[in-house]
């Protein structure tokens, strides 16, 4: 076997990077990135609500909550954690008639794109009246300052 004018040539080793503190920062990350994350059931449905100079802020206790956007599409949601499902007034009107035989019925809470037909917001408003819901709020927003 011949040999280097120095020796032995050195043998080559392979690289090596250990990624087992790699790994463990990404975990850090998820974990920090999943408990700030603040989950809003209100994203996917844009509002555009009507502006009320005699709004004032209100925070409901686990309201039914009303939303009719400015497709004049439905969505009905019991709990703040829980998103919205879509639904029609024939639907609507079987779902409070449920509601209405519970012993406590809920505050109700409607929200309403600025621009939905009336008609529609007083079809929702007499399915309510209709089936004895009489705590009702309707959402509004303050106009911009300028």
């Amino acid at each position: 076997m011949k040999s280097a004018p120095f020796g032995s040539p050195p043998k080559r080793e392979l690289p090596f990077i250990n990624i087992t503190s790699l790994i463990d920062v990404m975990f850090l990350l998820l974990i920090f990135l999943l408990l700030t994350t603040t989950f809003n059931p209100k994203l996917g449905i844009t509002l555009n609500l009507p502006e009320a100079k005699s709004s004032e802020d209100k925070h409901i206790q686990s309201p039914l909550r009303i939303i009719v956007d400015s497709k004049e599409k439905i969505f009905v949601s019991y709990k703040e954690s829980e998103a919205p499902s879509q639904t029609s007034l024939n639907e609507l009107e079987k779902m409070l008639s449920e509601l209405k035989n519970q012993s406590s019925s809920p505050k109700v809470v409607l929200e309403s794109d600025g621009n939905v037909p009336f008609k529609t917001a007083v079809a929702i408003l007499d399915i309510l009246k209709k089936n004895g819901f009489t705590s009702i709020t309707i959402a509004t927003r303050q106009p911009d300052q300028e």
